[in-house]
């Protein structure tokens, strides 16, 4: 059985804030509990797989090269934590080139799906954008929504339904997966 938790990058894992763009690597910071998260995910044998779109590539605020060594360095954090991701895959295009992997569009979570064989009735989804949400949505996943970045924002705004699951940070959202997925299917809880 191989199976996932589709992260989102900015806002669930590393420090975001509406109207915040990270441009740098060394602006990238890890949010304190992510770590902790991730190896907990790892354990329970999850890949771990980043899904994120990069807008400011499309709009020149950063190089496609910038970005990758943004993603280095995110994995290189990680890695001095005991953690290693397995994907990090990103959208490069504007909202207003309607493509398919920008999400809320499945296209990024598909071709990782395609790479590694996932079995999406063992998937989730994590993020702190009313997009993530949607993602999960179109293939059926269960989803968490995190409050730290966009997460308040979008709440108060009025992006995200009552009946979303949501977590204080990306610690919350691995405790309520983890004890999902081991309860019988159907079975719903609310996270922490």
């Amino acid at each position: 059985m191989r199976k996932a938790v589709f992260l989102d990058r900015d806002g669930t894992l590393i420090r975001d804030r509406p109207g915040y763009y990270l441009r740098r690597p060394q602006q990238l910071k890890l949010y304190k509990n992510a770590p902790l998260a991730l190896r907990r995910l790892s354990r329970a044998g999850y890949r771990l797989v980043v899904l994120t779109n990069q807008a400011g590539v499309a709009r020149k605020i950063l190089t496609p090269a910038t970005l990758e060594k943004i993603h280095r360095r995110l994995r290189r954090n990680l890695l001095a934590r005991g953690v290693r991701l397995d994907a990090i895959y990103h959208c490069p295009h504007a909202p207003e080139q309607r493509c398919r992997c920008r999400k809320p569009q499945t296209g990024l979570l598909r071709r990782a799906q395609r790479r590694f064989g996932f079995s999406l009735a063992h998937c989730y989804v994590v993020g702190d954008k009313a997009s993530d949400l949607e993602m999960a949505r179109r293939v059926r996943l269960p989803a968490v929504f995190v409050l730290t970045g966009h997460g308040r924002a979008e709440i108060r705004q009025g992006r995200i339904a009552r009946s979303v699951p949501k977590a204080a940070d990306i610690l919350g959202a691995a405790q309520w997966i983890l004890k999902r997925s081991r309860k019988p299917s159907g079975s719903v809880t609310d996270a922490g």
